[in-house]
């Protein structure tokens, strides 16, 4: 039985996960952790600028290893500093540990600097955490540490991931304990949920049966990694796919079969297909049919057709929408069991997708950014985005901020390869993926990374582009620098027909601002300016900032479509008191 720290158990864990780095800023009872991390040099701390944009690196860096990650805070203003990243990883079902400081015990509730335990006038950030994320706890006394690190790390990452918190005195952390098995996957379960054979059985002859099927993946295949069993069955059944916002990338873009984005950032395409009444099933897979996914919870997508759902959380299947078959399981299992049986069982044979071939005379599936930018005399984002498609490597790992940005991405950027496009679109934090691409960098280093962001998610975290040039982390971040919250303004615009405070008086400097961090940076206005200074990022392979210029009053489709939800939601367009708040691209 060795006898350790709570921090060198903990730190052992960790390393049994595969955790690699830890994203933090330090404080003075997180100071036995760094001395441990120092100490044990097996798991490496990157210093961000601040906790939020800490708790966004350690997202990104767990979407794109598909395994935990972690950062850490101090206690009180550290702590609560996170708790937007915490919660957004936890709403977006992602495998976070966040690790705050806290005073010794010994001055619980007796005025202690930054004491937040919730004893006399203190805040209780245990308590505060319980509604972020799946679990909350302190560890109160050193022979807790075993268990108590054992069950956050079963909650984070078994079931439906998502985040989980410990507060660790900076007393209790240092002493030590006698533990019997240092392991901690050896204390859960390592088998995933793999759905009901009757229910597969019955799907399987529902999909075999169905003249004109379609497919709706969401994030949750991502999560699941369930890419090539989803285009195996899609293949077999000739079933057009389309994917929710988050869920992009799920699915080939190129495919013939690939339908784009529905929802929130979609194509006509999409739209064209999945409401079409000609479809005769719908499967849905690992998507929670919010209203972004949905149009505001469009009738059409599931009316006069068969609907099965797929989920791994059983409160989501039937939540939104009735459901004839479900099966409630990972998707990767299940998928892949599904394809097992439809191989040996191919559906009987149906006509020629006659809607599919006629959309494709009707829409445009894919752009070209020249025709796209026309001749309009300031850059446009839609052809810049598109522009994307024909300069990045198909290898990109795309982080998307919130805003118009997602828009843009869900409907003119191309995804080639798996789980290789990454939105927070639940919270919906902007400057999430200003920080988020500095973890996914770290977790694939041998792939290019780049942030899709505007100007004023960049004022929110931006300075974390000096947390990649400290680190030598080469993320490229594309700012769409249209002089302030572009979404707000356009918003605001089709619901009320004029704007409020959403410009900048003084428009953000971009360059100069990012050039002082340390960044090599290119301001660009137009398309070919643009091309020459992603393939100079690409080759510098350091932290690069381009400061694109681009048009405000360019209103993405899918905008358009939102503020005629709204307005269905408001009652009347005179409801404009209402729309100002719903318009917070914050919480968008």
């Amino acid at each position: 039985m060795p006898m350790v720290s709570a921090l060198q158990f903990l730190l052992s864990a960790l390393e049994e996960e595969g955790v690699t780095h830890i994203f933090g800023v330090p404080g003075g009872p997180l100071v036995p952790l760094y001395e441990e991390l120092d100490r044990h040099q097996g798991i490496i701390p990157i210093l961000a600028k601040h906790e939020e944009g800490a708790a966004f690196m350690a997202d990104g860096y767990a979407r794109v290893r598909r395994g935990l990650g972690v950062c850490c805070a101090t206690s009180g203003p550290g702590a609560t500093n996170a708790l937007t990243g915490v919660a957004s990883a936890y709403s977006d079902s992602i495998p976070l540990l966040l690790l705050s400081g806290q005073v010794a015990t010994s001055a619980f509730g007796k005025g202690g600097l930054q004491d937040s335990s919730g004893m006399h006038w203190n805040l209780d950030i245990v308590d505060i955490y319980r509604s972020a994320t799946k679990f909350s706890a302190m560890l109160n006394h050193p022979q807790q540490t075993p268990h108590l690190i054992r069950r956050a790390l079963r909650t984070a990452l078994t079931g439906r991931s998502g985040a989980v918190h410990l507060s660790l005195p900076a007393d209790v952390v240092k002493e030590q304990v006698w533990i019997e098995d240092l392991s901690t996957r050896h204390y859960r379960s390592q088998v995933t949920p793999a759905g009901n054979e009757q229910a597969i059985i019955q799907v399987t002859q529902l999909l075999q049966t169905a003249r004109r099927p379609a497919l709706f993946v969401g994030h949750g295949v991502n999560l699941a990694g369930a890419w090539r069993p989803l285009q195996t069955i899609a293949e077999i059944l000739q079933a057009p796919v389309a994917t929710t916002l988050k869920g992009k990338s799920a699915f080939p873009e190129q495919h013939p079969l690939s339908l784009g984005v529905f929802g929130m950032g979609g194509h006509p395409f999409a739209d064209e297909y999945l409401l079409s009444d000609e479809i005769d099933l719908l499967m849905i897979i690992g998507t929670s049919l919010g209203e972004l996914q949905t149009y505001g919870w469009e009738p059409k997508l599931v009316a006069n057709r068969t609907v099965i759902q797929i989920d791994i959380d059983p409160l989501e299947i039937g939540k939104n929408y009735p459901v004839d078959v479900s099966i409630l399981g990972d998707a990767c299992d299940i998928l892949t069991r599904l394809r097992e049986v439809l191989s040996f069982n191919p559906p009987f044979q149906r006509r020629d997708d006659l809607l599919l071939e006629r959309l494709r005379l009707q829409q445009v599936r894919y752009y070209r950014a020249e025709q796209v930018q026309g001749d309009a005399a300031v850059l446009k984002p839609s052809a810049l985005v598109t522009k994307m498609n024909e300069i990045f490597p198909p290898e990109t790992l795309l982080f998307v901020d919130n805003g118009n940005c997602f828009s843009w991405a869900g409907q003119y950027y191309v995804s080639q390869q798996p789980g290789s496009v990454f939105m927070a679109l639940n919270v919906a934090s902007m400057g999430y993926a200003v920080a988020a691409a500095i973890g996914g960098k770290v977790a694939a280093p041998d792939r290019p990374v780049v942030a899709l962001v505007g100007d004023g998610a960049f004022a929110m975290n931006g300075m974390e582009v000096h947390t990649a040039v400290d680190a030598g982390i080469p993320v490229i971040w594309i700012v769409l620098n249209n002089g302030g919250h572009g979404m707000v303004y356009n918003g605001e615009m089709l619901l009320c027909g004029r704007s409020f405070s959403t410009v900048f008086r003084t428009p953000l400097d971009i360059s100069t601002i990012a050039r002082g961090l340390g960044a090599r940076t290119f301001p660009v206005t137009t398309l070919a300016e643009f091309t020459s200074s992603v393939q100079l990022a690409l080759d510098a392979q350091v932290p690069c900032v381009i400061d694109a210029l681009v048009d405000l009053e360019e209103i993405p489709r899918a905008l358009q479509r939102r503020a005629d939800t709204l307005k269905a939601f408001f009652g009347s367009p005179e409801s404009s008191g209402s729309a100002e708040m719903e318009w917070s691209e914050k919480h968008e």
